[in-house]
């Protein structure tokens, strides 16, 4: 077995069957190109590497082999290999040079020809010097190039525009090849809410919030506009995700016409939000005090949601007892007018795994990684919608 078939599949099958060249051009982010191939290969896809000769002052043509077990293409020969059937053209890194000749239509080198042939399937991710980017006759071609292919701008870091992260460029693939959930637009509520017991302490629930990360990433990779609301939460959030803060119940309440607005095809909301709220006090309140504080139920956000979201709506429920668990969904599934709903039993539930049972009219028992636990709602709810 060829060591990139060892990691096939490592975080996901989203590009599973997918044939993508990974083109290569003279810069020193060229370094990166290894590391590029294997994130996309665990994500399943199947990568053909396509050089510049400029490119290899800077990486070895066995490098890619290795990472990639196809042998680099640097130049053409009579077998064609600029027409190869690909899936999608990851140009990465992409110097001004070869996004100068994109745009004008020049073929002189197997990467040039492979774009020419194939320029509404290019991803372009650029590397050079911010000088450089500026360049006034550089950006008319970048414009150009928009018209017919993508572009993921670089990040700047002292004085250079640099590829994006890896994990960053596979989203952009993914995001770009996704078709289950492409043109709609998803919206994930999580993280924990708070409510304020003084001016110095809160009361919340525990929640890390990678629930709602891991969906939001899968609704992502799968195509979808993606946004998500966040409250308190330990969980990274990539870059590609669009994130709105909230922290009080309240204030996520006050969200709710604006998400109207958003025309969401579906809402899904694993948040932790606090079910009463104690009688806020000024100041820090002594110990001996907090018996006297007084608390009070809180709305239920799901059911103001509905009241004025007509979408689909997905929620959830965790309860400690199987039996109770599912019937308790389910009522509140009726109440709310929630169109699935999942339910988990708070002992089955671990910091990166859990089992869930997801209702709409039948119940589905899944058990694995958040991600795999994600991704197997996203496409339950890509079916739906």
């Amino acid at each position: 077995m060829h060591p990139w078939e060892q990691i096939r599949f490592a975080k996901g099958y989203l590009l599973g069957g997918k044939r993508i060249a990974l083109a290569v051009t003279g810069s020193i982010a060229a370094v990166e190109a290894v590391k590029i191939a294997r994130e996309l290969i665990r994500h399943g896809a199947e990568v053909y590497p396509y050089m510049t000769k400029s490119a290899l002052k800077f990486i070895g043509k066995d490098a890619l082999l290795f990472a990639t077990g196809h042998d680099p293409v640097v130049e053409l020969t009579g077998g064609d290999e600029h027409l190869e059937d690909f899936d999608a053209i990851l140009v990465a890194p992409a110097t001004a040079d070869i996004i100068s000749k994109a745009a004008c239509g020049i073929a002189d080198d197997a990467v040039s020809t492979l774009i020419l042939g194939n320029l509404r399937g290019c991803i372009f991710v650029p590397a050079m010097n911010a000088k450089m980017y500026e360049n006034p006759i550089l950006r008319e071609n970048m414009e150009k190039l928009k018209k017919y292919a993508e572009i993921l701008e670089p990040k700047e870091e002292e004085g250079e525009l640099k590829v994006p992260s890896r994990e960053r460029i596979a989203a952009e693939v993914m995001h770009e090849l996704g078709e289950k959930l492409k043109d709609r637009k998803i919206l994930v509520i999580g993280g924990a809410g708070y409510e304020k017991i003084d001016d110095f302490r809160i009361i919340t629930n525990l929640s890390t919030g990678r629930t709602a990360v891991e969906l939001a990433k899968i609704a992502y990779y799968m195509g979808a506009d993606t946004d998500l609301y966040l409250g308190l939460h330990q969980s990274e959030v990539p870059d590609f995700i669009a994130v709105h803060n909230f922290t009080t119940l309240e204030s996520l309440i006050d969200e709710i016409d604006r998400i109207i607005s958003r025309e969401y095809d579906a809402v899904l909301v694993p948040a932790a939000l606090p079910d009463f709220k104690p009688e806020h006090k000024a100041g820090k309140i002594s110990f001996g005090t907090f018996s006297d504080i007084a608390w009070q139920e809180t709305p239920k956000f799901l059911k103001k949601l509905r009241e004025k979201y007509k979408g689909y709506l997905v929620g959830f429920k965790a309860d400690t007892d199987n039996e109770q668990l599912i019937s308790k969904a389910r009522a509140r599934m009726k109440e709310y007018g929630l169109n699935m709903i999942v339910a988990n039993n708070l002992k089955e539930v671990h910091a990166n795994s859990a089992t869930w049972h997801i209702l709409t009219d039948n119940e589905i028992v899944v058990s694995g990684t958040k991600r795999e636990l994600a991704t197997k709602l996203m496409e339950l709810v890509s079916d739906a919608i």
